[in-house]
């Protein structure tokens, strides 16, 4: 007996599911695909992916803001956001990766990057002006040498020019070379993002698709995907997801 035949004796009948909720399924099945980041196993590190607001009460004691006036911050709910997955940590195929953060709405600040070893040592300093608008940054590591497999510790600190607010996210990387049967499967996949994010390359993940966004702006595919990167279970970052991406 054929198992329709079967599924009309037992009284189970057959569901026809609807050209209109067929449409919606099928990219559903697609928006899950571009949200595939599967983060190593054991690799997480503490620390702080968004920024607190301290306040400098002159020479150089932090305290709490207060939320006073003269703070450079525009949008009081908004903070720096570092771009790295809940466990605050993530592989990266070169020691020199680019490393994204959501930059607040502000009238004038100055930000600092920093690298530091395992022990603590500084290995890498940079300064640049933050954007006044809010969105979100890459800022690409350069002119250091750092060692294969180490997680390094990277820094954000936002601080008003007035020298009032200061804002300070904690994250790591670890750089760890692709090996030759990942490099083949990248080349060969259709998509190198899903790729990166399958093999558990957070920071060469992001930021391809940041790059093919910033030469596709007005690519809505593209930010679906990036949007459901983001949001996806790993990441968490639904809060910076429909956010800007600055060039």
């Amino acid at each position: 007996m054929r198992i329709k035949d079967m599924a009309i004796q037992f009284g189970i009948r057959p569901v026809a599911v609807p050209l209109s909720l067929a449409a919606v399924m099928i990219p559903a099945i697609a928006h899950a695909s571009w949200a595939s980041y599967r983060p190593p196993a054991n690799i997480g590190r503490p620390g702080n992916r968004e920024g607190a607001a301290t306040r400098i009460a002159r020479p150089m004691l932090l305290r709490e803001s207060t939320g006073d006036t003269e703070s450079c911050l525009t949008e009081p709910k908004q903070t720096v956001v570092a771009l790295v997955p809940r466990d605050n940590n993530g592989l990266s195929s070169t020691p020199t990766p680019t490393l994204y953060s959501f930059i607040p709405a502000n009238r004038g600040a100055t930000l600092t990057l920093t690298l530091r070893a395992p022990q603590g040592t500084e290995v890498y300093r940079q300064e640049r002006p933050a954007p006044t608008a809010a969105g979100i940054i890459g800022w690409p590591v350069e002119n250091v040498s750092l060692k294969s497999g180490v997680d390094y510790q990277w820094q954000l600190t936002l601080t008003c020019t007035n020298g009032t607010t200061v804002l300070k996210t904690v994250s790591w990387f670890r750089p760890v070379p692709l090996s030759q049967s990942q490099q083949q499967r990248i080349v060969q996949a259709k998509d190198a993002v899903d790729a990166f994010a399958m093999a558990g390359y957070w920071y060469d993940a992001l930021n391809q698709l940041a790059k093919q966004r910033l030469a596709q702006p007005e690519n809505a595919q593209l930010q679906q995907k990036w949007q459901a990167l983001l949001q996806s279970s790993p990441v968490q970052l639904s809060n910076v997801a429909d956010q800007p991406l600055l060039p």
